[in-house]
């Protein structure tokens, strides 16, 4: 209580009957279009509510909030390879869609998601831009993409995302890494990273590894989180933002051979997905960051699942039996107590769409720094 006294005390509110400290906390629980209303209240309330102070203690409690209410969807859809739709949905508790509000008209989004952080959104825009987005501000931040590397002809190399947040030294990161193929499914990985503060790429470490086939990483407990394989093997391949270091973590106990991996992150833990063809998946958590032992399995979904279907988790809630998941080119609300699926209809997809889907809360984090 100490700690938020320290930070209500600058907020310059006019409102007698009420203490700081309780002004403070209702603030802090308000859903963002709120406080965006409030704003115009004046400009005290204006000030306030656009302090980095205020901003922060917003997200923070934000990252405890894990309602599904307080939780959308970002999707980016490819229509046969040719046009790209970018859209921002609300979950609403009656299982249906609500469309939230375009980006702006100056923001043009193509490509594909990179990430999502305490409410931004890291996009491509171009070939040669990336764009920092927080949906419910509407304000934007489009940096310079850092060029592909070659190794000279005949090596291929394939491109990987991750954007996160490293708080010890509050800055946003963006991570790409190039991956060239050397022998059979063993990779060269060359590592870049962009600081949004120093706003420049710079070069680290690189690793070897397996084929990373987790093209856009998951961001949780200060790291970013790629699936990779070599062969039949599976690992998770990490990167620490604050201490700038590739690491490797064991995936949970799996069986047979013919099996896809996909991680999301929900209330802060890490989840890991395993496909077992033809139509079978275990999904896991990580109760304990970092260890092994503590991979707990949280669902089985064994029926109403097509066939060589890949599932990727995106977000299940707390004390909850529900589970959002990403089915190929579908979003469905899985209930674990009945087993039972629940269609979004409203949700863009289709046979020749190419949806990529990720899920964020609202916040007033800045894209700027």
């Amino acid at each position: 209580m100490e700690e938020k006294s320290k930070e209500s005390k600058y907020l310059p509110l006019d409102l007698p009957y009420l203490p700081q400290e309780i002004i403070f906390e209702i603030l802090l629980r308000l859903p963002v279009k709120s406080l965006l209303k409030f704003r115009c209240v004046s400009k005290s309330w204006l000030y306030v509510l656009s302090t980095p102070l205020f901003n922060k203690a917003h997200v923070k409690f934000s990252l405890t909030n894990h309602n599904m209410s307080n939780y959308r969807v970002a999707a980016v859809t490819s229509i046969s390879g040719l046009d790209t739709i970018c859209n921002f949905y609300n979950i609403v508790s009656d299982n249906s869609f609500v469309t939230e509000n375009c980006p702006p008209k100056s923001l043009s989004l193509s490509g594909r998601i990179l990430g999502s952080c305490n409410g931004l959104i890291c996009l491509n825009s171009d070939s040669f831009t990336l764009t920092l987005l927080n949906p419910c501000t509407r304000k934007f931040n489009v940096f310079i993409d850092t060029a592909v590397q070659y190794k000279g002809s005949g090596v291929g190399c394939s491109v990987s995302y991750g954007f996160g947040y490293d708080a010890s030294v509050e800055d946003y990161k963006v991570v790409k890494i190039f991956s060239f193929n050397q022998i059979e499914d063993r990779y060269e990985n060359m590592v870049k990273v962009y600081s949004l503060k120093a706003k420049c790429w710079k070069i680290i470490q690189g690793f070897n590894s397996g084929y990373i086939n987790g093209k856009v990483a998951i961001f949780a407990n200060g790291a970013l989180h790629w699936e990779a394989c070599l062969g039949d093997s599976w690992e998770i391949i990490t990167y620490d933002l604050a201490l700038e270091r590739i690491e490797k973590m064991v995936l949970p106990n799996y069986e047979g051979r013919r099996i896809y991996w996909t991680l999301g992150v929900s209330r802060g833990y890490l989840i890991a997905c395993c496909n077992y063809e033809p139509n079978r998946a275990d999904i896991w958590v990580m109760k304990e960051y970092g260890v092994e032992k503590s991979w707990t399995k949280l669902v089985t979904i064994s029926s109403h699942v097509d066939r060589w279907a890949h599932i990727s988790p995106l977000f299940a809630a707390e004390n909850s039996d529900e589970v959002l998941l990403k089915i190929d080119g579908e979003l469905k609300l899985y209930n674990s107590r009945n087993r039972s699926f629940k269609r979004f209809k409203s949700f863009v997809s289709g046979d020749f769409c190419q949806v990529q889907v990720i899920a964020y809360f609202e916040s007033l984090a800045s894209p700027h720094i």
